[in-house]
């Protein structure tokens, strides 16, 4: 009975050990400077963890926002895509029955055709008369003014080709919008895109008719079946004459070159 109550008695001073080392761990300046830094900090990182949970939230509503943006863009390139019908330039090949592999989109191919080379009014362009004509009913045939064929009248523009028909091809440069051609020149200035080059072609100075200078292909063509002597609008080789020109840099004479370019 008496060891038992010495044990209680030795516990219950060890109790009030503690309690009084408790007191005085909470009493130290030293101990409540440390609780409250820590309580400062623990403060600080609610408030940054508030922010970045804040900010998260912003960077999720502008990636939302972004794939909107996103989204309307792909949709207006497919409608720019499906567009391209209004836009592109379009310009002859002449001596050509196609177009160039660059994209450019065939709208028809023909045969030219303009004035008779010896009548003294004939119409000054060529013209390139589609393979399929429409004729409006009623009307009936005549007319002062006569539309022919034309032919090369000579080998220049290519071999084998003097007397033969000359092809036509309408041609659509589908994402340009304009197109040039340049005298004197088989390549492009700048950044200007080259459809075709070849050689300047025009009527003769001793016909009655005035014609136009006008690009042929450096390839050309003929319509075949189309070898006789019928003349109608004809292309000659042309040649660059000293004297108001400049020679040099041209000489007398010369074989003026050509080149069409888009943009």
């Amino acid at each position: 009975m008496h060891s038992f109550k010495y044990f209680f008695c030795f516990l219950f001073s060890i109790a009030e050990i503690v309690a009084e080392d408790k007191r005085l761990l909470i009493n130290d300046p030293d101990v409540m400077t440390q609780i409250k830094q820590m309580s400062l900090e623990l403060q600080t990182l609610k408030q940054k963890t508030a922010q970045l949970e804040q900010e998260s939230t912003q960077k999720s509503s502008e990636v939302s926002q972004m794939k909107l943006d996103l989204g309307s863009a792909k949709i207006k390139i497919t409608q720019l895509e499906n567009s391209n019908s209004g836009f592109g330039s379009v310009y002859t090949r002449w001596g050509r029955k196609d177009c160039p592999s660059n994209g450019t989109e065939l709208v028809y191919t023909g045969v030219t055709g303009g004035g008779l080379m010896d009548h003294t009014g004939s119409a000054v362009n060529y013209v390139c008369l589609p393979h399929d004509p429409d004729f409006i009913q009623g009307d009936t045939p005549g007319g002062g003014a006569t539309l022919y064929g034309s032919e090369y009248q000579d080998n220049y523009f290519g071999h084998n080709l003097y007397d033969n028909d000359v092809p036509c091809a309408v041609c659509r440069a589908v994402t340009k919008s304009s197109v040039v051609m340049i005298p004197g020149k088989i390549k492009c200035y700048g950044d200007w895109n080259l459809e075709f080059f070849g050689r300047l072609g025009a009527g003769a100075d001793s016909h009655s008719a005035a014609s136009e200078f006008v690009c042929v292909d450096h390839q050309a063509q003929y319509i075949e079946g189309g070898g006789a002597n019928h003349n109608g609008k004809l292309f000659y080789k042309v040649g660059a004459k000293c004297g108001s020109l400049p020679c040099p840099p041209y000489y007398d004479m010369a074989p003026v070159s050509c080149v069409v370019c888009s943009k």
